[in-house]
């Protein structure tokens, strides 16, 4: 029984212990949802702005460009403002854009990334690419949660304090390249590079900024950063009419409908070049597909090179030979050999080896009277010999492979 109790107080214990360390786990998570608490969500921000400008209308949207309901290009003094991760706009919302700031409006976008359509827009490279997919699911691309950020602002525009930093995940960008005729620096990061560029269009602005974090709770609550946020905002009017936050370009791929939700193919056909490479590899498969039954056989087995057994054999027994001394026997063999070579090479009857002989073989082979002569009196004089020796032997067998070699 106290067994049973000891093991049930340690089980609540560790259970206990467990909780303790899920309650201070420190949320990481980069939503910049502006109904979020987190470190890395926007409620402050967004509470902020009523301080900022208390005669203004505080409003939100989660509507494209073409469909807005609480903002119109017939009137002036309005601030659209976007918070997201990845700016993708279709170039019919960067039309509608254009049209609302040439009206007198104030359009400030802060994102990590910008599309390709809306880079060429602005005239603008970002030095870092991100996966867009990533970041729409909440992917961190390895940012540190506990790494750091700096940021700073142009001082011919800003007063002083102009630096900001804080010690969390440094969910920046910043701009490679820049139109400088185009555009107008505010602000840069820690590496001098643009992050903050003002463009004039008519009777309103652009903003395009690329560090969405100094807009989360953890940075604009850390020591004297509400500042930073504070002269971001003196960018606009102080007497404009309304202030919209923007949530359209942070959630519109999850808001969209099931029927209009763009899957893997979707994209790829959105896409010229992929959209040929698309097709032509569904052509090629159905071209594979239609030709494969006509190249199906039953796999060819592999055969070995036929090998001369008998030179192997003739090479066993000439060594033999050579190595039991018998040189006279292995001569008359070499003869025995050329005979038969010559009987089947060039037809000549090999029954009397006499000058008859010899000139039909010169005639026949190409080779000088002189050569053959040689050949016909060393075969004579091993014939009559009762032993030979191994020089004898040698000589022998190099006038016939010398013989053989050319003919």
């Amino acid at each position: 029984m106290n067994k049973a109790v000891s093991y049930i107080f340690l089980v609540w214990v560790i259970c206990g212990i467990c909780a303790c360390n899920r309650l201070h786990k420190f949320n990481d998570t980069i939503t910049l949802g502006r109904n979020d608490k987190i470190p890395y969500g926007t409620y402050a921000a967004y509470h902020l702005l009523q301080k900022e400008f208390p005669n203004a209308h505080i409003e939100t949207n989660r509507k494209a460009p073409p469909e807005w309901q609480n903002l119109t290009s017939d009137s002036g003094k309005q601030v659209l403002i976007i918070v997201t991760k990845t700016f993708e706009p279709s170039e019919e919302d960067l039309d509608y854009l254009t049209g609302f700031v040439q009206k007198g409006n104030y359009v400030f976008i802060s994102a990590l990334q910008f599309t390709r359509n809306a880079a060429k827009f602005f005239r603008l490279k970002s030095q870092k690419h991100f996966n867009y997919y990533g970041l729409a699911l909440g992917v961190h691309h390895n940012f540190n949660p506990f790494d750091s950020t700096a940021v700073s602002l142009d001082s011919s525009v800003f007063d002083q304090p102009l630096s900001y930093s804080y010690p969390g995940a440094d969910f920046t960008n910043e701009f490679s390249e820049t139109d400088t005729a185009f555009t107008h620096g505010l602000g840069s990061s820690s590496k001098e590079r643009p992050n903050l560029i003002a463009i004039k269009s008519i009777d309103g602005v652009f903003f395009i900024h690329s560090a969405p974090i100094t807009f989360t709770n953890l940075f604009l609550l850390f020591e004297n950063n509400r500042e930073y946020f504070e002269k971001i905002m003196s960018l606009f009017p102080s007497d404009a009419k309304k202030i919209v936050w923007d949530e359209y370009y942070l959630h519109h791929y999850y808001n969209e409908k099931p029927q209009q939700r763009q899957g893997i193919l979707s994209v790829i056909l959105k896409y010229e070049n992929f959209r040929w490479a698309f097709w032509l590899a569904l052509l090629l498969l159905g071209l594979y597909l239609l030709t494969a039954t006509k190249r199906l056989q039953r796999i060819i087995p592999r055969y070995d090179k036929p090998k001369n057994d008998s030179l192997e054999f003739v090479t066993t027994i000439g060594k033999l030979y050579y190595e039991k001394g018998d040189h006279k026997n292995l001569a008359d063999k070499l003869t025995q050999y050329f005979l038969d070579h010559t009987r089947h090479q060039f037809k000549i009857s090999t029954a009397e080896i006499n000058e008859a002989f010899e000139q039909q073989l010169a005639a026949k082979s190409g080779k000088d009277i002189h050569t053959i002569k040689t050949i016909t009196g060393t075969m004579h004089a091993i014939n009559l010999s009762a032993a030979i020796t191994q020089k004898q032997l040698m000589d022998y067998y190099e006038l016939l492979e010398n013989f053989y070699k050319t003919t």
